[in-house]
């Protein structure tokens, strides 16, 4: 939410169609009339989380408390443990729903998850191709998998230093 709300993908008059948000984002104001922005959003994001996780866990250790399971097979046997309410449940599932429709498949989202995928498919051919572009301690062949050596060293890259490698490796016309 956060992320889409900096990126004006969706907006706060969006959310407010999204109970568990409302409801918390009307509380924060309450608590802090005039508050705006940067700091309404955050709060009203931490009380959401807050909410979620406590009732994940009293919900869970209520089913717990429940099947009272002895061993692993119990817990495999019984029905799911660690769950929410059914109200936040609704609540939660509500609010992905939103994010599903509303961010994740947005356009501009779309588009910057492609041009990733492009971005790390290049990467790890290249470097699977050529070890020598590695750093040194990548270039070692741990137990004969450099496929594994690479997907490490790309995993362990930030988007932007993702990006910037790719420019390096692939730009045209740059040296």
């Amino acid at each position: 939410m956060d992320d889409g709300l900096r990126a004006g993908l969706i907006t706060l008059e969006q959310l407010q169609e999204v109970s568990l948000f409302s409801r918390h984002v009307a509380d924060v104001r309450k608590e802090y009339p005039g508050v705006g922005g940067r700091r309404l959003i955050h709060e009203t994001i931490r009380r959401m989380i807050n909410v979620l996780v406590c009732d994940l866990i009293e919900t869970t250790e209520k089913h717990i408390a429940r099947q009272r399971p002895r061993d692993l097979a119990e817990v495999h046997l019984a029905p799911p443990l660690v769950a929410f309410s059914d109200d936040l449940h609704a609540a939660q599932r509500h609010l992905k729903r939103f994010l599903r429709t509303q961010l994740y498949q947005h356009y501009q989202v779309l588009r910057m998850a492609s041009r990733a995928k492009r971005i790390i498919s290049d990467l790890f051919a290249a470097f699977t191709s050529d070890p020598r572009l590695l750093p040194p301690q990548y270039q070692v062949l741990a137990d004969g998998d450099q496929a594994r050596r690479v997907a490490d060293y790309i995993a362990g890259m930030t988007d932007r230093y993702a990006i910037k490698e790719h420019r390096r490796l692939f730009a045209i016309g740059e040296s």
